[in-house]
């Protein structure tokens, strides 16, 4: 039976027989050290790719990548900070000397430094679009230019819901995701030629170490719970998977695309909205 079907339907069963998708790919990932970065590089890992652990924290980045290699990853802890362009040229410096090559990147690294837009400090302002954004540009570029150079690359930007809608009280976080969607657009424009694809993912309210103390709270779950159509707050492997599809060649036509991994929390804006109730016949 399975002989047939790969004579009938030859491509479905290749994905079908062959679970590993980034097979021998070379894959940095930054602020991976823990949260949906290293839940990212695991994912990536189980798929086959050698992974380049990027993060500012050497014991957190050392963890991840030993975690990625009993998983059978080539797997590389490189501390550097993305804010800072020297640091950026050397992890890609290394991560080519080291690997040869480089296929993915996951612009994950993220700091948020909340406050009222009428008293956030330049500092605190400087420091989440440097990391967020800037950041993000910056090792793209680095990377880019050996894409370019091997007429292949995937580049996927972790952005967010909050780069759709405004977050209130986070200081530059909506502006620096709502940039990074419109960097991953002109990304996807202006290296298409050159066979690389970029993507965004945004993503909902997702329950990560760096989140745990405000999770644990029980008023504070259950109201964001109940803001999800799904009904339930998303995990750091909701996000893998998604990451894991664009960075494949399942996605080799898909580019410029944001997908929202958020249990329908962008589009459910009306079920929060008091009164919009289905009931006896009528919305309330």
């Amino acid at each position: 039976m399975r002989h047939g079907f790969s004579v009938i339907f030859p491509r479905y069963f290749q994905y079908w027989g062959n679970s590993v998708r980034l097979k021998d790919k070379v894959a940095l990932v930054t602020g991976a050290g823990r949260g949906i970065g290293r839940d990212i590089a695991l994912a990536y890992a189980r798929e086959g790719a050698h992974v380049v652990i990027n993060d500012v924290d050497p014991a957190t980045a050392e963890a991840t990548a030993k975690d990625a290699a009993a998983l059978g990853s080539k797997s590389l802890a490189v501390v550097a900070d993305v804010a800072k362009s020297a640091d950026i040229n050397r992890l890609v410096d290394t991560i080519i000397k080291e690997r040869g090559r480089i296929d993915i990147v996951v612009n994950n690294a993220m700091k948020i430094v909340p406050g009222k837009l009428e008293a956030l400090p330049e500092a605190a302002w400087d420091t989440t679009m440097n990391i967020g954004l800037k950041g993000a540009f910056l090792v793209s570029q680095a990377a880019a230019k050996h894409m370019i150079a091997q007429k292949s690359g995937a580049i996927v930007n972790i952005a967010s819901i909050a780069g759709l809608f405004p977050y209130n009280w986070a200081g530059a976080y909506s502006v620096v995701k709502a940039g990074l969607i419109m960097l991953t657009k002109l990304q996807a424009m202006e290296w298409a030629p050159y066979g690389i694809r970029a993507n965004a993912i945004t993503p909902g309210y997702i329950r990560t170490p760096g989140t745990e103390a405000m999770y644990a709270d029980p008023e504070i779950y259950e109201g964001r719970r109940k803001g999800v159509p799904m009904g339930r707050v998303g995990s750091g492997e909701d996000i893998g998977g998604p990451a894991v599809f664009l960075a494949c060649d399942e996605s080799r036509y898909t580019t410029g695309s944001v997908v929202g991994s958020d249990g329908g929390q962008a589009v459910g804006y009306f079920l929060t909205v008091p009164g919009r109730r289905f009931s006896g016949g009528r919305i309330d």
